[in-house]
Parts: structure tokens; sequence; C-alpha cells
């Protein structure tokens, strides 16, 4: 590879040749070494297994290459060295490459037992598959051959069923649910617009105080049908005729649970069922890394796949349950301020009075201060303490799935059956040299993998805020349309803005800051009166800013004052879910396991996270140095630059 990149020195250097130039490592040429390997070994054939990666690093060269005969043949020179790289690795201590024994592990010796079900089958009835771990040949037959897996289920058999069908149903579904709301409310309005309303349940008329005049504000129950929709299709998308149906391993329908000898021979190719599989959907709980068959699932399945992390779906099961509780907590905020809000906050005797008895200048101070008390007595008081114990207990989840990985030995995982902790101890040794080098990438790559996917996403997922959330959606929506029906383009504005700030930001700011003091509040606020501050306080932060929010409709503020406080809200959220930490460390996390980082070299070269911790090492020496001390990571030099970029070993081959 080396001498191909160095053929041409005296032409135009392209861009694909200064890339290529990136693969040495501490001097050495990687691609050559890979060649050799590959023919004392026969690593070749699992290149060839590998065509997509391949095709990704080729079709990157090629979009910076160009059309020359000299380019050309560099790129075939690429190839070849790339399809070796792809099977070459960093291994832990004691070993350089995979050996002959890993590969016929992740074969498929019985392709009949290669086996998946759906997410149909799994969800059916609820989810009772999950109500015991107990199999039949009914079970077993409710999978079918195939050739590869979408998703990998991996959980505890300890942790409750209805927590893992909630989860499930969420997580398969939710995208589905929220689409077919969407569609729901804008074929309602499309209908209004058309002069062919659906016929709803009344409610009184409802006003906002203008500087002088009375705005019409429509309170309906037109939130009510999209948000059965999405409760609907959340529960039982995947029933629907005609939908694609994603491909699943669950051990009790994939493995047989009966027949002995058929059992055996499944977990026997556990590898190959791992291998066949395009992502793994953690169901975890706090006991999910105290299990060793869960430990030893993900641990096998990040190394398969050369440590892609963007592979991995960890899914603690408690937000699904608390994003369904936020909906159905939010679906009955609004309706009881569709049924009130008519006769107190929004009644023409109030607005009548905000405008025979307060100058323009007040009539907003006035609302906010009117709705967030109203907020804060009749609807946060109580959830508040409900939202508090969840930041609390989610808080506390963090911290122990990071302890559990930090501190994790085989001896303390608990396993059912004696026998196999020897079996998974047997192939341990074959798949990562012992147990001593299976531990140290527990503590080492996997506890980095998910610090860095906690870091990245703040302390909740952003979308699940949205989801709880819905309600709003529609119920400000409505309002929306009718202005722009009216032709008070002005109200529908602001209600407009509204809607974004109470579906966006509100709720997700809130939570957010009290997943935050609930990590850092110190234990002795949690005894006698003291214990009844940080839920008030959350249920305060809740109410002034759904009532800021609810007040900025008031058409008496100038639009030049909303625009920058939604502009605010919107940046406090961002930097609050962990786009200032993706900004500052110039990542991206994708779906797919690729991410971006701002230097082409590395986006190019590279296309990992973790590129860009700089280590200040300036020198061969001071590389030596390093690597003596850190045996299982490697260095990337970048072109034009002295120093290096440490990277997990585990990530460089991809």
């Amino acid at each position: 590879l080396a001498q191909a990149i160095s053929s041409d020195r005296t032409g135009a250097v392209s861009k694909q040749r200064r890339l290529l130039s990136q693969c040495q490592v501490d001097g050495s040429v990687l691609g050559a070494s890979a060649m050799a390997d590959s023919r004392v070994t026969g690593h070749s054939s699992d290149s060839r297994e590998n065509p997509r990666r391949i095709d990704r690093v080729v079709s990157r060269s090629m979009v910076w290459g160009s059309s020359s005969t000299s380019v050309q043949g560099t790129v075939r020179q690429f190839i070849s060295a790339a399809q070796s790289l792809v099977s070459v690795r960093m291994r832990p201590r004691g070993q350089s490459q995979r050996s002959p024994e890993f590969l016929r592990e992740l074969a498929v010796l019985h392709p009949e037992l290669l086996r998946a079900t759906t997410m149909r089958m799994v969800l059916r009835r609820f989810g009772s598959i999950f109500r015991h771990s107990a199999g039949a040949a009914s079970t077993f037959e409710m999978s079918k051959p195939v050739e590869v897996i979408a998703k990998f289920l991996s959980h505890s058999w300890n942790t409750p069923g209805w927590l893992k069908t909630i989860a499930l149903m969420y997580h398969e579904n939710v995208f589905r649910a929220t689409v077919s709301a969407f569609a729901t409310a804008i074929c309602l309005h499309g209908l209004e617009f058309a002069g062919a309303g659906v016929p709803m349940p009344l409610v009184g008329p409802s006003y906002l105080a203008g500087e002088t005049t009375m705005h019409q504000l429509r309170l309906d129950t037109h939130f009510v049908p999209p948000c059965l929709v999405f409760i609907l299709v959340l529960i039982f998308g995947q029933e629907v005729p005609g939908l694609a149906q994603s491909t699943c391993f669950l051990d009790k329908c994939c493995i047989h649970q009966t027949d002995q000898e058929k059992k055996m021979q499944g977990i026997q190719q556990l590898g190959g069922f791992l291998r066949s599989s395009h992502r793994m959907v953690i169901l975890w709980q706090p006991e999910y890394f105290t299990r060793l068959w869960c430990v030893y699932e993900l641990a096998a399945f990040h190394y398969i796949n050369l440590g892609v992390s963007g592979l991995v779906d960890l899914l603690p099961l408690k937000l699904p349950v608390l994003a369904l509780s936020l909906f159905c907590f939010h679906f009955a905020a609004t309706a009881a301020t569709v049924v009130l809000g008519p006769t107190l906050v929004f009644s023409e005797m109030h607005v009548t009075w905000i405008l025979e008895n307060l100058p323009a200048a007040l009539h907003v101070p006035w609302m906010f201060m009117i709705l967030s008390s109203m907020f804060f007595f009749a609807v946060y008081t109580i959830p508040g303490f409900l939202l508090w114990k969840f930041c609390e207990s989610h808080m506390e989840d963090r911290k122990m799935l990071l302890k559990q990985l930090q501190e994790f030995r085989m001896d303390l995982a608990e396993c059912q059956v004696e026998s196999d902790r020897e079996f998974i101890e047997s192939k341990l040794k074959t798949w990562f040299g012992g147990v001593e080098e299976f531990e140290l990438i527990v503590r080492d790559e996997l506890a980095e993998l998910v610090a860095q996917r906690m870091q990245d996403r703040g302390p909740i997922p952003w979308t699940l805020m949205f989801t709880g959330s819905l309600s709003h959606v529609f119920f400000l929506a409505s309002a929306a349309v009718d202005a722009v029906i009216r032709s008070d383009w002005h109200l529908a504005v602001r209600v407009g803005l509204a809607c974004i700030g109470l579906s966006c930001f509100t709720d997700a700011i809130a939570l957010s800051a009290g997943l935050t003091l609930a990590d850092k509040i110190p234990g002795r606020w949690q005894v006698g009166v003291r214990r009844f501050i940080a839920p008030m306080s959350l249920a305060l932060l809740f109410s002034l800013l759904n009532g800021l929010v609810l007040a900025t409709m008031n058409p008496a503020l100038p639009l030049w004052i909303d625009i920058p406080i939604y502009l605010v809200l919107g940046m406090l959220t961002w930097w609050m879910f962990g786009g200032w930490h993706r900004l500052r460390h110039g990542r991206t996390l994708r779906p797919s396991g690729k991410s971006e980082e701002h230097s082409p070299a590395s986006t190019v070269a590279l296309s990992i996270p973790g590129v860009g911790d700089r280590q200040g090492l300036q020198s061969d020496a001071g590389v030596r140095n390093f690597q003596a001390q850190h045996p299982r990571r490697c260095f990337v030099r970048r072109a034009g630059e002295s120093g290096v970029t440490r990277v997990p070993g585990s990530w460089f081959a991809h």
C-alpha cells in the first residue's frame, strides 16, 4: 500500500493519496502486515464476509479520487489492502488477531437452527411470552429459519415482563404512533378548512386580552382523536396488516427449550446468532449487568462488530413508562384546561376585567402570575413528588450502570445453572483469550462506550419528552387553525410559537433540571421537612415555564419579545440534552454507528467515535512510552501534524 501511494509522487497529489497515507500507524504499514497475516492464517475469507464495510471504505475513497489511471491503480491497491485490513483488529493483550477457533465459533453450523421471530409474535397478547422463562415446543414454532436477524433482544428473565412489553411496544411503534396521530390531526383540520368539519363536543367561548380588545381563543376537544389514535397504534401498531415486520432473536423462541440436543446446538452457535444480527436491543434494568449471560452477549456482540457503538440500543425500561405516564398526565391536564378554562382564566368576565382595570403593560405579567399559580396548585403539586421520585431513581440507575461495568467481575456475575458458567468461561478463552481479558474489555471498552452514550444524550432522551407532550401539540394546533380560519394571523403566530414551546422546550427543561438536581443534591436534604423542598421546587419550575409560554400568547405582548424568549428556551434545551457536549467534542452520533468529525482526515480515514482527545504526545519516543503503559491503545498520525490522536483499540479496524 505504501509503494502504491508513493509510486506517482511526481504527478499531482490527489486528496485520495493524502488520505491513504494516513493509514500509517506508529511508522508501520498496516496494509502490508494485514496481507501477510491473511496469507498465513487464511483470514481473507472473513473479509469477504464483510462486503458492506469494505464498500463504505472504498466508496469514501472514490469520492475524493480522480479518474486518472494512476489513481485507479491506487484504488485497486487500496481495495486489496482494505479487504485484509477489515479482518485485522486490535486485540487484548496476548492476542494479535482473531484465531481460527474464534472464526469457527461465528460459523452457523446448523442453518435450520438459525431462527428468528417477529415483534408481532413477541408482543402478541400483551407480551405474554415474557411472563416466565419456561419454553415449550409451541414457543419454538413462533420462530422460523432466517439468514439475517434485524434485532437481537438481550434481557434478563428476572425483570418484570410488563416492563419489557411496554418498552418494546414503545421502541417498535412510537414512530408509527406519532405519524398516525399527526395524520389524524391533519385530516381533521383539513376537513375543517374544506368546510366539512367533524362535529366535536362544544365548550364555552374563551378569550385573550389584547391591548384594547378581546381576541377569541378556541378551546375544544379536537385534540382527543389524535391522542386516542396514538395510544391505539402504540399498543397494536405491530398488528397492522401489510406493515413490514422486523425479525428479532428471543432466546425462548429461537432456541429449542425442550429438545436438549437442539438446545445445546442452539447455544453452541450463539456466536452465529450474534454475527447474523444487525443490531442489539438491550432491555436494561439495574439487574441486567449482574447476569452473566447478559454481559457475555453484549461483550461478544460489541467484539464481533468491531466496537461500532451505534449498533447497540440501550433501552432503560423505566423511560418508556415515564413517557406514557407523561402523555396520560398531559392529556388529563389538557382536558381540564379545555373544560375549566372558559369559566376561569380565559372567561369573558375575567378578560373584560383585565381590559378595564389593568394597563396594557401589565396584561402579560398578570396572566403569567395567574397561570403559574393555577398550574402549581392545581396541576403539578402532587405529580411533582412522583416526578422527583423518578428523577432520584433514574439517576441512581445511571450511576449503578457505570459502577456495574467498571467493577465487573466474572465470579460475582449471577448464573442460574453452574454448567452455563463453565460453558461461558470456555467460550471466553476462545473468543477473548481468557476470563481476565474479558473482564478488562467489560470494565474498559463497554464502560467507556456506555459513558459516552450517556454524555451525548443527556440525562434523558429529548424525544421521550416530546412524546409525553403530544397532547399540547394537538390542543394548541387546533387553536392556531381556528385563528387562521378567522384570519387572525397575529394570534395564530403566537399560538404556534406557544405550541412549539410547550411541546419541545418547557417540560424538557424542567425535567432535565430535576434530574440534574437529583444527581447533585446531598443526602442531608432527603430527611425531615427538607425532603419536600426538591419536589416542590420541581413543581414550581414546571408551573413557571408553562405559565410563561401560555402568557406569551397574549396579543398585548410585542412579537419582538416573544421570539427571543423562545430562542433562549431552545438554546437551553439544546444545551441540557447534550448538544453542547457533542459540539465541544466534534461528534454527532448516528444510528448506523458512524460519527462525523470536524477534521476531514478523521472522517474519511477512520469515521469512529472518540477521535479528538489529544494526548500531547509530540514525539515517537512519547508514543512508544505511552504504548508501553497502555498496550490496548493504538495511535493514528494525522497528515501534516507531528502529534498523535488516541483511539480505543477495538475501534481502529472500522
